[in-house]
């Protein structure tokens, strides 16, 4: 998918969940202007939009919770100080709100998927056997309805609702057919989905939003989805827990996982009479993006290992509490309330941190997500008032 198609579907903007410690962006569009205000894209590129100097931030190895990102781009400060000072630019300063945005609009890029294509798709829906059942390009049985009919520009998310509404009538049909219950890939979904589009002749249009993860965080309970699947706390469900499985992947392959459970769940709902539940206009939208922002915010991090790793990786010969170290004490800042505030506090000082290093003959510390969320523990625990 093009950057700019996807800035236009970013243009739907929408009101972010909060978690328990992140207030998460409210428009990750706004991450997009800062991505360009501070010349990020001055090196790197977006999906082949914007430069080539650094990697291009939509690989799958750019994306991950705050302090995932935040370990990837800390480790690599070195060599972006390097090619700042070839290009002969200054290092840009970013505020708390500023790093948030920025985080959230990286995180987001994947949300979208992967684009699909019409001739596997088409191919697809022969092997999949959806056609002896719906018609699509002229072609197939008259059981299900008529794809060909489909509004234009349905979008993956349009389609997989229609899927997710007619579940249970397909799956009876099915069963009487004798035809076997199809598992789809989030990479299906997108092809499946580029054919139907082209090959669609209805006259009425449709979009779909990206998706608000707060209203996706309410008709999460609203559905009756957290009575068998639980995003939160301890209490055993009777469905996979949802915060323990890695969902942070493109709008397709969560709806696909959801596709193929869709036998186990309906069986589930029947066995313990709970209505199965319809979705209507951007409500599977926002329900994904809920789903998808799970994984935003990092899991607790351990103070002890923190503190040792401040220790071990030479963070306190400079940061020294008795304040004859050569940089501030940390424990000295008011309070660290959020990663993103240790975060943006890193890579505002990352140069006077380099000089320092350089000026001792040391080298760059390097830090896993791992060990940037027990350093992060440590700092919030040490600094709590």
């Amino acid at each position: 998918m093009q950057f700019r198609t996807l800035l236009l579907l970013l243009v739907s903007a929408f009101t972010l969940l909060e978690a328990q410690e992140l207030q998460l962006p409210k428009n990750p569009l706004k991450g997009q202007i800062i991505f360009e205000e501070k010349k990020c894209v001055e090196c790197h590129g977006i999906g082949g939009y914007g430069g080539t100097e650094g990697p291009d931030l939509s690989r799958e190895l750019y994306f991950g919770s705050v302090l995932e990102l935040a370990s990837t781009i800390w480790n690599h400060t070195p060599q972006m100080n390097r090619k700042f000072r070839q290009l002969r630019m200054e290092r840009p300063q970013l505020s708390h709100d500023e790093m948030l945005e920025l985080f959230g609009f990286l995180y987001y890029l994947r949300y979208l998927g992967e684009p699909g294509g019409a001739a596997k798709g088409k191919k697809l829906l022969e092997t999949k056997e959806c056609i002896a059942c719906h018609t699509v390009g002229g072609k197939g049985g008259t059981i299900g309805p008529d794809f060909d009919q489909m509004q234009h520009f349905a979008s993956p998310l349009y389609v997989v609702q229609a899927m997710w509404n007619h579940g249970p009538a397909m799956q009876e049909k099915m069963k009487t057919s004798g035809i076997k219950f199809p598992t789809l890939s989030g990479q299906d979904i997108a092809d499946i989905t580029v054919y139907i589009r082209q090959a669609s002749s209805g006259i009425s249009s449709v979009r779909v939003s990206p998706g608000d993860p707060a209203k996706g965080k309410e008709l999460f309970k609203t559905k009756s989805c957290n009575d068998c699947h639980q995003v939160e706390g301890k209490a055993k469900k009777f469905g996979p827990n949802l915060s323990n499985i890695e969902l942070r992947k493109g709008v397709t392959e969560v709806a696909s996982s959801m596709w193929n459970h869709g036998p186990t769940m309906l069986y589930s709902m029947k066995k313990r009479s709970i209505n199965f539940p319809r979705l209507e206009g951007s409500e599977m939208a926002d329900i994904i993006a809920y789903l998808y922002f799970l994984g935003f915010e990092d899991k607790p991090g351990d103070p002890a290992r923190g503190n040792t790793l401040i220790q071990t990786k030479g963070c306190a010969d400079c940061h020294a509490r008795d304040k004859k170290g050569a940089a501030p004490d940390l424990s000295s800042v008011e309070r660290f309330d959020s990663p993103v505030q240790m975060v943006t506090l890193m890579w505002n000082h990352a140069t006077e941190m380099e000089d320092l290093l350089i000026s001792q003959n040391k080298e760059w510390p390097q830090f896993d997500a791992k060990e940037m969320r027990d350093v992060y523990a440590y700092l919030k625990k040490a600094t709590a008032k």
